[in-house]
């Protein structure tokens, strides 16, 4: 595939302020943060058009965003940052006329101010108009992160799609990103099928190209109907890998992003067939045959961990491992760079990124001054540089990753218990929106059926459930008005309207018997 090299203007800026962090080990975050979306009132979504609303998204919630986003990068190198991040969901800019051909100069420009200030008090039509990565860098320059280069896909805006009421059009409004305190030498930008661009960025490490893929597939994991799509966003991949390989067997690749597959998806969707991930794209859990290998294999680093330790985002009532990062056979040899052996984690940071007795993702909520991190959390692993040039030298795994294991699946709500929830207190009620994303013991009154709806402390709540073959609510959906219950439930809202989550039969805590 022929694959064009990305304008220089659009890709990145060499900030020179700062030298690139020493590379004896160094750290990479793969992040989607949720749609980090612009202050230019445009956006593909309704939850992220700014309305004026009370619980609409605005220039404000935006920083809540960065803000979030800050707290979990400061926690990597004493509060210096990652030395690479992986970015999926930061809003394509649909106001590209202030695009930022140089973010030193820009940096420069607002070092008198801060970004909570640019999205606040000194909000004005400039600074709506910037792009969500440049005010993402001026947060991170704010809070200490500093000196990262910026390289983000070619995606352009359908303008036609965006104003189209057709559901079958595919209304693209996302990219990928990548920060790096390491200079980049290329960038380019891969189109991928109802997807967004697969970001290629060749790193200077030390004097060593580290080539990293980012990517963020089309969605729908259980889908087999996006699967097709995934297909296509693997092949366009996969050619492009081994168009490096085939001219250095060696190179060291690292492909991360949210791949909307499960690791283990051809397990995970054994009716599928054929998938995207591990047939495609063959990403295997057989490490010391990609750490052998002289030509292209992938080892998935999921199977650095037990079984029983993946996940990274959950989805009705499961663990999905969406978040993955894949390595090549040179990042296994004596030369350029080594993944540093059994370090990959799911960065889980409870009270910042992490909510509930489960320490589920404590994903974004525009409700009230808005608040939550992503519904995913990000996963990290650690490389190295070698002072060695030998090719054929490989590296030897610590206890090698297998496959043994894969088609467990953890389920999220296993061992939940309702003395582990905090009662949902008429004081919490009032200042529901600080709390979302926490599971309750909630005691209230059936207020309706059609919706469900539940009343607590005088405040009305919808009830739901993402799990609709097993219906947890169930029980519930025949009781009279006024009908007496306690349960557990998972506070949040979507489109404006407040709700409980019952995600689990077990969490129906008391239901009456119908006379």
């Amino acid at each position: 595939m022929k694959s064009p090299l990305f304008p220089p203007f659009l890709a990145l800026s060499l900030l020179c302020l700062v030298q690139p962090a020493r590379a004896e080990e160094f750290t990479v975050v793969t992040y989607n943060v949720e749609n980090l979306f612009d202050a230019d009132k445009i956006a593909i979504y309704d939850d992220y058009v700014e309305t004026g609303e009370p619980d609409g998204y605005n220039p404000a919630k935006m920083f809540g965003k960065l803000r979030s986003i800050g707290e979990v990068l400061k926690t990597f190198n004493n509060g210096q940052g990652p030395e690479v991040v992986a970015f999926s969901e930061i809003e394509m800019d649909f106001t590209p006329d202030t695009s930022i051909p140089d973010y030193a100069a820009f940096l420069d420009k607002y070092k008198d101010t801060t970004a909570e200030k640019m999205l606040t008090t000194g909000l004005n039509g400039e600074i709506r108009g910037l792009p969500a990565e440049a005010l993402l860098l001026k947060h991170l320059e704010d809070i200490g992160l500093k000196g990262y280069h910026v390289a983000v896909g070619a995606d352009k805006p359908d303008f036609e799609a965006l104003a189209s009421t057709d559901k079958t059009i595919h209304k693209k409004g996302q990219k990928n990103a990548l920060f790096t305190k390491f200079p980049i030498k290329v960038v380019q930008s891969h189109p991928a099928k109802d997807a967004r661009d697969i970001l290629e960025v060749t790193l200077d490490v030390e004097g060593h190209p580290f080539t990293v893929f980012v990517n963020h597939w089309k969605s729908g994991a259980g889908n087999p109907a996006e699967e097709e799509t995934r297909k296509d966003n693997a092949k366009t991949l996969r050619t492009r890998v081994e168009e490096i390989l085939a001219k250095d067997p060696s190179a060291d690749i690292l492909l991360v992003g949210d791949f909307n597959s499960q690791y283990n998806q051809s397990l995970s969707y054994p009716a599928m067939g054929t998938t995207a991930i591990n047939d495609v794209l063959a990403s295997k859990g057989d490490e010391q045959a990609t750490a052998s290998a002289t030509s292209y294999s992938l080892y998935n680093l999921w199977h650095e961990l037990p079984p029983e330790k993946r996940g990274s985002d959950h989805f009705g009532g499961k663990w999905g491992t969406l978040m993955q990062n894949m390595i090549t056979p040179g990042l296994y040899d004596h030369k350029g760079i080594q993944y540093a052996d059994n370090s990959f984690e799911v960065v889980i940071l409870p009270g910042v990124n992490a909510i509930s007795a489960l320490n589920l993702p404590r994903r974004w909520n525009n409700a009230g001054a808005g608040s939550g991190a992503s519904d995913h959390f990000p996963v990290s692993a650690r490389f190295r540089t070698t002072e060695e040039s030998d090719s054929a030298k490989r590296m030897t795994p610590s206890n090698p990753g297998t496959e043994d294991g894969d088609a467990e699946v953890g389920m999220v709500y296993t061992g939940l218990k309702p003395e582990d929830c905090p009662e949902f207190t008429a004081t919490i009620a009032k200042e529901f929106t600080k709390h979302m994303g926490e599971i309750f013991r909630v005691r209230g009154s059936v207020a309706s059926q059609q919706p469900l709806v539940i009343s607590v402390h005088g405040k009305e709540f919808l009830l739901w459930t993402t799990d609709k073959t097993a219906d947890a609510l169930k029980p519930l959906r025949s009781l009279n008005r006024g009908a007496k219950v306690e349960l557990l439930g998972q506070l949040g809202s979507h489109r404006g309207k407040v709700q409980f989550l019952v995600e689990d039969p077990s969490w129906l805590l008391h239901v009456p018997e119908q006379k």
